[in-house]
C-alpha cells in the first residue's frame, strides 16, 4: 500500500512539473510576441497570458535562497522546482492564473483590432490633410476644372455675341461668369490655403493648451496620439511608453478591462470613424467643386456656393474640434499625474472625463456636421444654401434681439440701433433664402424678358405694385435724457444781524456801497479829492466802475453828496473787506469788487463762516417733489437734512453742491423713445424729401431731431414728434408719382400693374430706385405664388375623392364590418 501511494505521489509531481513548464514557455512566447514589431517576419506565437511587467525603480529584488554546501545542486533544482509548482497550483485554485490569461487574451484581441486604425489617427485626426497634395484629388479636380473652363468659355462667348449684338443688360452676367472661370482655375490653391490656415490654428492652439514646445504634431503616431490621452504628454516625449501597446496602457489604468473596453469602443472607434469620414467628405468636396462652381455661373444660384462654403467649413471646424479634445484630456491627464487639475482634486481619471465627453462630441457632431451634411446629399444641386441663409437669419434674428435688450439695459443708443440694424439685415437675410429658392426660374424670365423687351412678363400675367407700406416700423431705441440742472447765485441764509456780528469778528466793516452813474463819475473824482486826509481811509473810489465804499464817518456823506446833484440812490449797506463785500439790504450775496488774492481770501473766510446755499432753479411742483424725495432718504445722503425749501423754491448747501447735483440730476432724468422707420426697400427720396421740408421751413423743429441713415433706408424719429412727421410725410408723398429708373436710363412708372417707360422723370415724383431690383423683385413674388398654387392643387386631392368624402353613409352598412360592408354599400 505504501507503495502504491509513493507511485501516485511521483506522477502528481511530474504532472505539476509538467504543467508548470507549460505555462512558463506561453509567458514568454506571450511576452515576445507582444515587444515584437509589426512587420517582422519572425513566427509569432499568440497566447492568452499577460505580459510580465518590469517591477519599477527602486524595489527590493527577492534575496536568492540559501543552500548548503552539502545539498547536491540536482535537488536544490528540485526542490526549487517543487516550489514553482506549488504557486502555480496556489494560482490555479485562486482563480488568478485564469484572471491573467483572460485578461492578456483581450489585451492582445484589443491590440490587433486597433492595429489598423493607428494610421487613420496619425494622419487625420489632429490635423486636415493636405487635400491638394494627394494623387487621386489632383488628378480628378484636374478633369472636372477642364470640363468647368470648356463649359464657361462656352457661356462667355454666347454672352459676348448677344453683348455685341446690343443686349447691354446681360453685362453683369458676364461678369459673373467671368468671376468663376477664374474661381475655377484657383479653386484647390484656395481650398489648400483654408488647410494650411486650420492646420496653423490647430497647432498653435496644441501648444498654449498642452504647453510644450518643440513638439512636431505633425509627425506624431496614431498609437502616440491614444497614449497621450492615458498617460499625458509623457506618452508623446518619454521613450519609455514605447515598449509597451496601447491595450496593456489602458489595462494598466483604473478600471481594467472596463477602462480598455470602454475606451476602444466610445473613443478608438467613433473618432477614427469622424477622422475618416471627415477626410472622404473634403476630398470629394475638393474633387467636384469645379462642378458646382459652373453650375452656379448657368443657373444663377448664389444658393450652391453659400451652400457648398457652409458645409466645407463646417467639416473643416470638426477636424479642429476633434483636436481640441485631444489637447484638452492630453493637459488633464498631464496634470493629474502631477497631483494638480480638476480630476486629481476629485479623485476620477481624466479617462473617465474623455469617454463621457467622446459622447458629447458625438452628438455635437451629429447635429453640427452630419444633420447639414445628409441635408446637403438630398440637394446635390443647391447644397441647401437658402436653409443655411435663412438659418443664418433666424441667428442673427435672435442675436439683435438679445442686443437690443442689452442695449436696453445699459442705456446705449448705439447699441440698440446696431441691435435694430442687425435685425432688419437677418430678415433680409430670410427674404433671401426664399428668393434663392425661386432663384433660376426668375433668372431664366429676366433673361427672357429682356430678349423679348417685357413681352414674356405680360403673357405670364406678372403684375407690378407699389410698396405695400410706405412707412414700416422697425424697433424702438430708449434713450435716457438727462436733466442738467441750472442754479441761481449763492446766498448766505442768516439773518442781517448774525451776519453782522460773524464777519464783524473775522475783520469786516459795516459799509456804504453806492453804484455812481457814468455822467457823474468825473465830477464826483474832483469832489473826493476835496476831502480830508482823515476821512480818505474810510473812503475807496473806483471811477473806472463807479463804485464808492463809505465807511466809519464818512457814512455821513450821503445826504451832502445829495445835496450836491449826486444821484445816491443806487445805494446798498453790508459788510466789506478786501475787495468783497455782503449785501445786506436784500438777499445776503457776495460780491466780489477787486479781482484780487487779497479779495479770494476773503470770499473763502465769509463762506467758511457762513452758510451758503444756492437755488436749483425747478418749476415750484418738481422742487417739492424732489425734497420730500430726498427726506425720505436722509439715511442714505447725511446732506439732505441741511436742504431748505422756501416758497417753493429748492436750496441746496453750497459744501455738498456737487454731490446733491449729482443725486438731482439722476432723480430727474426722463428715459423716451426713439421710433425707426423704414422707408420702401431700395427707394431714394428721403433725403430729398427732408431737403424740401429744410427749404420750406414749416417743420423745421422736425428735421432738427430726425435721425436719417445714410443710405436713407430708415429714419429716427422721437416719440413726441411722431404724429408731426406722419402728417409731414402724408403730405409729402401726397399726389406725387412714383417712378423707377433703370440701367439703361429709361424711367418707369407703374400704370394699371404695368411699367411703362414715362421718358423722363416726373417733376413730383418719388424716387423709388433700381427698376432692376423691382423687376426682380416682382419675378420673385410671382414665382412664390405660383409654386403656391401648385402645392395646393396637389393638396387638393382629385374631384372624385372629394365627392366620395362628401356622400352620406349607406343606411344598410353594417358596423364594424370594413371591408365587406363598403362593397354593400356602393
Amino acid at each position: 500500500m505504501k507503495r502504491r501511494i509513493r507511485v501516485l505521489a511521483v506522477i502528481l509531481l511530474m504532472l505539476l512539473s509538467m504543467t508548470t513548464s507549460l505555462l512558463n514557455v506561453t509567458v514568454q512566447a506571450s511576452s515576445s510576441q507582444v515587444t515584437q514589431p509589426s512587420g517582422s517576419s519572425a513566427v509569432k506565437l499568440a497566447s492568452a497570458l499577460p505580459t510580465p511587467t518590469i517591477a519599477p525603480p527602486g524595489t527590493a529584488e527577492p534575496a536568492e535562497r540559501e543552500t548548503s554546501w552539502y545539498i547536491p545542486d540536482w535537488v536544490d533544482d528540485m526542490i526549487q522546482k517543487v516550489d514553482d509548482m506549488i504557486q502555480s497550483f496556489k494560482d490555479l485554485m485562486s482563480g488568478k492564473l485564469i484572471k491573467d490569461a483572460i485578461e492578456g487574451l483581450i489585451v492582445l484581441l484589443v491590440d490587433e483590432l486597433m492595429s489598423p486604425l493607428y494610421d487613420a489617427f496619425a494622419k487625420s485626426y489632429l490635423f486636415t490633410p493636405q487635400i491638394a497634395e494627394i494623387a487621386m484629388v489632383q488628378s480628378g479636380w484636374s478633369l472636372f476644372m477642364i470640363i468647368g473652363l470648356v463649359l464657361l468659355f462656352i457661356g462667355i462667348s454666347w454672352l459676348t455675341f448677344k453683348i455685341i449684338q446690343g443686349k447691354k443688360d446681360l453685362g453683369s452676367l458676364l461678369k459673373v461668369f467671368f468671376i468663376c472661370f477664374v474661381a475655377t482655375y484657383f479653386s484647390l490653391t484656395v481650398l489648400n490655403i483654408a488647410n494650411v490656415g486650420i492646420n496653423w490654428m490647430a497647432s498653435k492652439m496644441f501648444e498654449g493648451i498642452i504647453g510644450t514646445s518643440g513638439i512636431a504634431y505633425e509627425g506624431l503616431e496614431g498609437q502616440q496620439i491614444l497614449k497621450a490621452m492615458i498617460v499625458g504628454s509623457d506618452g508623446i516625449t518619454e521613450a519609455s511608453y514605447a515598449a509597451q501597446t496601447l491595450g496593456e496602457l489602458t489595462v494598466s489604468t483604473s478600471g481594467g478591462i472596463f477602462s480598455l473596453l470602454s475606451y476602444l469602443l466610445l473613443v478608438v472607434l467613433p473618432l477614427y470613424v469622424v477622422a475618416v469620414l471627415k477626410t472622404l467628405v473634403l476630398m470629394f468636396m475638393a474633387i467636384l467643386v469645379n462642378l458646382w462652381i459652373t453650375q452656379s455661373a448657368y443657373t444663377g444660384k448664389l444658393e450652391t456656393m453659400i451652400g457648398y462654403a457652409n458645409l466645407y467649413l463646417r467639416t473643416l471646424l470638426v477636424g479642429l474640434i476633434c483636436g481640441l479634445h485631444w489637447a484638452i484630456f492630453v493637459k488633464m491627464q498631464t496634470d493629474y499625474g502631477e497631483g494638480t487639475g480638476f480630476s486629481a482634486a476629485i479623485g476620477i481619471p481624466p479617462i473617465i472625463f474623455a469617454i463621457l465627453s467622446a459622447l458629447a462630441l458625438l452628438v455635437f457632431f451629429f447635429f453640427f456636421w452630419l444633420k447639414p451634411l445628409m441635408k446637403a446629399t438630398q440637394n446635390p444641386m443647391t447644397l441647401n444654401g437658402a436653409q443655411v441663409v435663412e438659418s443664418m437669419g433666424k441667428w442673427g434674428e435672435r442675436t439683435s434681439t438679445s442686443l437690443d435688450s442689452m442695449g436696453k439695459r445699459m442705456g446705449s443708443e448705439g447699441v440698440q440701433k446696431k441691435a435694430l440694424s442687425m435685425q432688419e439685415a437677418s430678415k433680409r437675410m430670410q427674404n433671401a433664402a426664399e428668393r434663392m429658392r425661386t432663384q433660376r426660374s426668375v433668372g431664366r424670365d429676366k433673361m427672357v424678358s429682356s430678349l423679348s423687351g417685357g413681352l414674356s412678363e405680360s403673357v405670364q400675367g406678372i403684375a407690378y405694385h407699389e410698396p405695400e407700406e410706405w412707412l414700416e416700423e422697425g424697433g424702438q431705441v430708449h434713450v435716457d435724457i438727462e436733466h442738467e440742472l441750472a442754479f441761481g447765485e449763492s446766498e448766505i441764509k442768516s439773518s442781517a444781524l448774525n451776519i453782522s456780528t460773524v464777519l464783524g469778528e473775522e475783520g469786516f466793516r459795516s459799509v456804504s456801497l453806492l453804484q455812481a452813474p457814468v455822467a457823474q463819475r468825473k465830477q464826483l473824482t474832483k469832489k473826493l479829492s476835496t476831502l480830508k486826509k482823515e476821512y480818505q481811509d474810510d473812503v475807496q473810489w473806483d471811477e473806472r466802475t463807479g463804485e464808492l465804499i463809505l465807511a466809519g464817518h464818512t457814512l455821513d456823506m450821503l445826504p451832502q453828496l445829495e445835496q450836491d446833484g449826486f444821484d445816491v440812490s443806487a445805494i446798498r449797506e453790508g459788510m466789506y473787506k478786501d475787495g468783497a463785500f455782503v449785501d445786506l439790504n436784500s438777499a445776503p450775496q457776495i460780491t466780489m469788487l477787486k479781482d484780487t488774492t487779497e479779495a479770494e481770501q476773503a470770499v473763502k473766510q465769509i463762506k467758511e463762516a457762513l452758510p451758503l446755499y444756492t437755488q436749483a432753479k425747478l418749476p415750484q411742483g418738481k422742487a417739492s417733489a424732489a425734497y420730500h424725495a430726498l427726506q425720505d432718504r436722509a439715511d442714505e445722503y447725511p446732506w439732505v437734512k441741511e436742504l431748505l425749501l422756501e416758497q417753493g423754491a429748492l436750496w441746496l448747501p453750497d459744501d455738498y453742491l456737487e454731490e446733491a447735483t449729482e443725486v438731482l440730476e439722476g432723480m430727474l432724468a426722463q428715459t423716451t423713445r426713439k421710433i425707426r422707420y423704414n422707408f420702401p426697400r431700395h427707394s431714394r427720396f428721403a433725403a430729398t424729401m427732408v431737403e424740401a421740408w429744410e427749404r420750406s421751413g414749416s417743420v423745421k423743429g422736425l428735421v432738427e431731431v430726425l435721425e436719417l441713415a445714410n443710405d436713407e433706408s430708415h429714419v429716427y424719429v422721437p416719440e413726441e414728434h411722431l404724429s408731426e412727421f406722419q402728417k409731414a410725410y402724408d403730405s409729402y408723398r401726397k399726389d406725387r408719382i412714383p417712378y423707377w429708373r433703370a440701367k439703361d436710363g429709361a424711367v418707369y412708372v407703374i400704370k394699371d400693374r404695368v411699367p411703362v417707360n414715362y421718358g423722363q422723370p416726373p417733376l413730383d415724383g418719388l424716387d423709388m430706385g433700381s427698376f432692376e431690383k423691382l423687376q426682380k423683385e416682382m419675378l420673385h413674388r410671382h414665382e412664390k405664388q405660383r409654386i403656391k398654387e401648385s402645392q395646393k392643387a396637389k393638396t387638393a386631392g382629385t374631384p372624385e375623392k372629394a365627392q366620395d368624402a362628401g356622400k352620406p353613409k349607406d343606411k344598410g352598412q353594417v358596423k364594424g364590418n370594413g371591408s365587406g360592408s363598403a362593397g354593400t354599400g356602393r
